[in-house]
């Protein structure tokens, strides 16, 4: 059976880990109302890429969706294959990765754009150099064994850069008020290697959220009890095929501004444990961990690396 296009639009905007149109390698960020999915009715639906806020298509690093959450999907329609979409995306350049999900540890998970939730990560740059900031994450990285409900473990953060920083925090406890995670799908294997090993290089095994305590489990379950989570819902041909059926939807709004709440001069910035007036991060700070190494954790310096100030003190880099 020949394989069919479809094009289905959401009621929110996502975030997706997008390609780039040359290289194939995972390198920015797209805002999303509309997935291009592919099935040939005798398979799992496949998504295969998605159009930003001006039309432009994009291949993404995602392709096994889990779930989504109900009534995300409000239209679809069956793309030619000599259409625009369709001969786009063939002209792009083919991922730089294997899309294999078959035990992957990880999902990728979206909230809604306009519930973007302000956290700390950081990354490590290939000359030993960290970088930790404070900006708008709405896509994240949580273990496959944990549910899209939070309470959840942190594992990334999506960066602009279409990869996924290490996260100040270890778990999610509750988006409390916000409809929560929208879309989710599961982390091809060979990019969630790629994750474990850069960290661990730098972290150690210290860089791997434990279990969730009892303690937030039970503060999750408070919550949920006032605010209900909204339920999730496979991807299937029947919600597809319902989709198709119901009318277009003629405004998709203006997506440029909606994923950058924080300007950019009040971001919190740290490079190597300063901030960008060289003034040095307290290590009670919540951030502070992140500029701990594995070989400084194991009584080495690592070189050209600066020790963090003394508790409660701060200092000037010099």
């Amino acid at each position: 059976m020949s394989l069919s296009s479809f094009i289905a639009t959401l009621s929110r905007t996502i975030v997706l880990p997008g390609l780039s149109r040359r290289t194939g390698e995972p390198c920015r960020v797209v805002s999303t109302r509309q997935l291009v999915l592919a099935c040939d009715h005798a398979e799992d639906i496949h998504l295969v890429g998605c159009l930003d806020q001006r039309g432009e298509v994009y291949r993404v690093a995602v392709r096994d969706i889990i779930a989504v959450q109900q009534r995300l999907i409000v239209h679809a329609e069956e793309l030619p294959a000599d259409g625009r979409v369709v001969q786009t995306l063939e002209s792009l350049a083919p991922a730089s990765f294997s899309y294999k999900a078959d035990g992957t540890p990880y999902t990728f998970c979206s909230l809604d754009t306009q519930n973007s939730v302000e956290l700390i990560g950081a990354w490590a740059s290939r000359d030993g150099g960290i970088t930790a900031q404070m900006i708008p994450i709405c896509g994240f990285l949580i273990p496959a064994t944990d549910p899209l409900i939070p309470p959840c473990r942190q594992i990334g953060h999506l960066w602009p850069n279409g990869d996924f920083a290490r996260p100040s925090g270890a778990a999610i406890v509750s988006f409390v008020r916000s409809p929560g995670v929208m879309f989710a799908a599961r982390y091809p294997q060979e990019l969630a290697e790629r994750v474990i090993i850069r960290n661990s290089i730098v972290w150690g095994e210290a860089w791997v959220p434990g279990d969730i305590s009892e303690e937030v489990i039970g503060h999750a379950a408070d919550i949920h009890r006032q605010c209900t989570p909204r339920k999730h819902t496979a991807l299937t041909h029947d919600l597809l095929a319902r989709a198709l059926e119901r009318p277009p939807v003629e405004d998709l709004g203006d997506l440029r501004h909606d994923y950058a709440p924080t300007s950019r001069t009040a971001r919190m910035i740290w490079h190597n444990g300063y901030t960008r007036n060289g003034v040095c991060i307290s290590p009670d700070h919540t951030a502070s961990h992140l500029f701990v190494t594995a070989f400084e954790s194991s009584g080495g310096k690592a070189p050209g690396r600066r020790k963090l100030c003394g508790k409660g003190t701060s200092s000037s880099k010099r």
